[in-house]
C-alpha cells in the first residue's frame, strides 16, 4: 500500500538513496533538503525526478508546516555537517 512519505536532507547522500528507494516502492514522498552550500554547491543531478522536493530549511515552522500536510511516515535523515564547526559557530541554530 503506497504511503506519503517525507525525508528530511533528502538531497544528501543516504537520503538520496532512501527516496530512490521509496520511490520504487510506490510511495509519494516529499523531500525537504536545504541544499547547504557547505555540501551542495548546486541542486544535484541525480535527485529522483518523481520525489517531489521543498529546497527549504525544515527548521522554519512554516516549511515543516507545508512539509508534513497529509504525511504518514517521517524519514529524518537532515544533519549539520562540520562537527568542529560547532565549536566556533555556536550561536548557528
Amino acid at each position: 500500500m503506497s504511503k506519503k512519505i517525507l525525508v528530511t536532507g533528502g538531497a544528501g547522500f543516504i537520503g538520496s538513496h532512501l527516496v530512490d528507494k521509496l520511490v520504487e516502492m510506490g510511495n509519494e514522498v516529499v523531500v525537504v533538503d536545504s541544499l547547504e552550500p557547505q555540501v551542495h554547491t548546486k541542486r544535484p543531478n541525480y535527485l529522483n525526478p518523481k520525489a517531489r522536493y521543498l529546497f527549504e530549511d525544515i527548521r522554519a515552522e512554516s516549511v515543516l508546516a507545508k512539509a508534513i500536510e497529509g504525511v504518514e511516515v517521517i524519514f529524518h535523515e537532515a544533519a549539520a555537517v562540520g562537527v568542529g564547526q560547532s565549536m566556533y559557530q555556536i550561536k548557528r541554530r
